[in-house]
């Protein structure tokens, strides 16, 4: 794996490397200090990961790697931001795949590098890989998803400031209202301000409604708006039957955009739910454009896998058989019972269905 670091101050280039020296990653490293310089060496040879620097003269980190993006599509791309350059970092959101604030702890960025590297194991055809980084509507991490996700880092998130951001689009504001007052956080009273409106579905609901709005607005047509439907059905089946199975933020994101593959035209000639030797489904597609977002493992996995649980060495009911089950029950597709046996969670499959097809009449009847 090869990976490219760019930064104008060498003091933390050098940083950089005595810390990967340290962590004992097997990975071909190369050094640039300005952007410049990194094209003239991307040119002679491409590599695999590009981590820039937001602030260098002349060409700075969006610009560079709008160059990146372009010329080597394939090429992952992280953005390193201090905490005064957000307001220029915004015009990196469609080009740097995933954020990571300066000075950044060793580990973290490990991490992160451990994390883009694992993705290219999702799909193994290089021209698929290319076709998703050319694709301009997502692989950049939506925008408001972006601001949220960063403001919640904190502990202590103001409620007022996270409502802003939600009212700053007056379409995301009114869908955060209508889920508020929705029967399906059993609300005894309605609540017609935005504010309240947010301490009531609290920050991590909020976080997934903000990502399905902005990934399934960028498109439009019957088709997508009955995947959509499906979706957010399926993410309340999740939901309902995570237990203690996994996490239910965890399921619940995962299940929302289990099929956000499909969406992708670049990509349309994969059958849903393909697995031809070879051909990547909408599923490991749509894992790989939610991991280059940055999104958390747990669920990249869970999306990459759970339209082929049983093919897992583990045999544990986890968040890949939740966001399994809950997107089959959604869609009217059969359920892997095997899988199901072999993890020691069949006999509860009648209820879960059950509360499905609850839910399915409830939305037909809205």
């Amino acid at each position: 794996m090869r990976l490219m670091f760019v930064d104008d101050d060498e003091c933390v280039l050098g940083g950089i490397e005595r810390m990967l020296f340290m962590c004992d990653r097997d990975w071909d490293t190369e050094f640039a200090t300005s952007g410049a310089e990194a094209l003239a060496m991307l040119d002679d040879d491409p590599v695999d990961v590009v981590v820039s620097d937001m602030r260098m003269p002349m060409m700075d980190g969006a610009q560079f790697l709008r160059t990146v993006r372009d010329r080597w599509p394939e090429t992952i791309r992280i953005m390193l931001t201090g905490q005064t350059e957000q307001e220029a970092a915004l015009r990196a959101l469609d080009v740097a795949q995933q954020f990571l604030s300066k000075p950044c702890e060793g580990e973290l960025l490990v991490e992160t590098i451990d994390r883009a590297v694992s993705l290219q194991s999702l799909l193994g055809d290089a021209s698929m890989r290319s076709a998703l980084g050319r694709v301009g509507q997502l692989p950049a991490t939506p925008a408001l998803y972006a601001r949220l996700a960063s403001m919640l880092e904190d502990a202590n998130a103001d409620v007022r400031a996270v409502a802003d951001i939600v009212a700053s689009d007056p379409a995301l504001a009114a869908k955060v209202l209508r889920f508020a007052n929705s029967a399906l956080l059993y609300a005894a009273t309605d609540v017609s301000d935005v504010p309240e409106a947010v301490k009531r579905i609290g920050f991590g609901m909020l976080t997934i409604l903000v990502l399905a709005a902005e990934v399934y607005d960028r498109f439009d047509g019957p088709a997508v708006e009955a995947m959509r439907q499906r979706s957010v059905i399926a993410s309340r089946i999740a939901g309902q039957i995570c237990s203690v199975y996994a996490a239910r933020e965890t399921v619940m994101t995962a299940a929302l955009l289990a099929d956000v593959g499909a969406l992708l035209e670049s990509v349309s000639r994969i059958p849903l739910g393909a697995d031809v030797e070879g051909e990547a489904t909408h599923a490991e597609v749509g894992a790989y454009l939610l991991g280059s977002w940055g999104l958390p493992g747990p669920i990249v996995e869970a999306v990459a896998q759970h339209r082929a649980p049983g093919r897992l060495a583990s045999q544990r009911f986890d968040a890949v058989g939740v966001v399994h089950v809950a997107v089959a029950l959604a869609h009217g597709e059969p359920v892997d019972e095997a899988f199901l046996q072999a993890a020691g969670v069949q006999a509860h499959l009648p209820a879960w269905r059950a509360s499905a097809d609850a839910l399915l009449q409830q939305q037909a009847a809205a």
